[in-house]
């Protein structure tokens, strides 16, 4: 193992809502002892774009928390009409349609994201911008996920890829359908999220992944849903992975949709209550 990559934080989709729960987690992790901020490998998927840029960018996890629990009046969040369940089941008839070729289900999506009103790239951009703390690419490892809408192949974007921060961060969290896919170079790019919720192989070449998973392991999406088998291919080499996904209360706080900007401050207490009382465990394992 090359020890510059001994430990990645791997963080997930799940709209707004999964933005506010893994600042929690974030916070209540970090709070009691368990310092995933060291990570030396920081992947972010969709929301977990968000966060894993904001704590490679120096962001700190009390701030990243109070941000989220305590909203600004003038917060640009918008609110967007949208259901996982209904996602979910669209994914799996569309599995059936292409006999389980995930490239062509990943083709029809990124067609739809790209006939798809929405609002604008500039409008969303701005949004975008109002959740980060720097918008140059940090000094530190940082891979986030975006889709090519016509190829249907997941690009992973560092800071080598020579395109914005901003621009990664936008397309790794255009849900296609709700916001416009991102012009990068000469492709166009949707929410990570299509290609898997967490992208947890990203994080190959450590030996100790993380995985804050919002949607949990989405085994009812036949499109996105690969985080077991990558924790599977991620232990299969030796290394060790723990998955972090929602428990009862923070589901309760989520509400049944995860674009709702409402439920961002329940959303972040639950994920702080819940990341309190894993941190033992997290922080023993984290640091061996």
């Amino acid at each position: 193992m090359n020890s510059t990559l001994d430990r990645a934080a791997v963080f997930g989709g799940g709209g707004v809502v999964g933005i506010a729960w893994s600042a929690g987690i974030v916070y209540g992790l970090e709070k009691t002892g368990a310092r995933i901020s060291n990570a030396d490998v920081l992947v972010g998927t969709s929301a977990g774009s968000v966060i894993a840029t904001q704590i490679a960018c120096g962001a700190k996890a009390f701030d990243m928390f109070m941000q989220q629990r305590h909203p600004t009046p003038d917060s640009g969040e918008q609110f967007r009409p949208y259901s996982q369940e209904e996602a979910d089941a669209a994914n799996c008839k569309l599995m059936e349609k292409v006999n389980g070729d995930l490239v062509a289900a990943r083709k029809r999506i990124g067609a739809f994201a790209r006939r798809s009103e929405t609002p604008t790239v500039e409008a969303r951009r701005a949004i975008i911008a109002s959740r980060l703390s720097s918008t140059e690419w940090p000094d530190r490892t940082l891979r986030l996920i975006a889709v090519d809408t016509d190829s249907g192949v997941p690009r992973v974007f560092d800071s080598a890829s020579g395109c914005a921060l901003i621009d990664a961060v936008a397309a790794s969290c255009a849900v296609p359908g709700v916001w416009p896919p991102v012009p990068i170079e000469d492709a166009y790019y949707m929410d990570g999220g299509i290609a898997s919720m967490t992208n947890a192989w990203v994080a190959e070449a450590s030996s100790r992944v993380l995985v804050l998973a919002p949607l949990g392991y989405s085994d009812s999406n036949p499109v996105s849903g690969h985080l077991r088998a990558e924790v599977a291919a991620i232990e299969a080499r030796g290394a060790s992975a723990r998955v972090i996904v929602p428990d009862t209360a923070s589901l309760l706080a989520f509400g049944n949709n995860v674009l709702d900007p409402a439920r961002r401050g329940p959303a972040a207490e639950a994920g702080y209550e819940q990341g309190t009382a894993l941190a033992k465990d997290i922080a023993t394992w984290w640091s061996e």
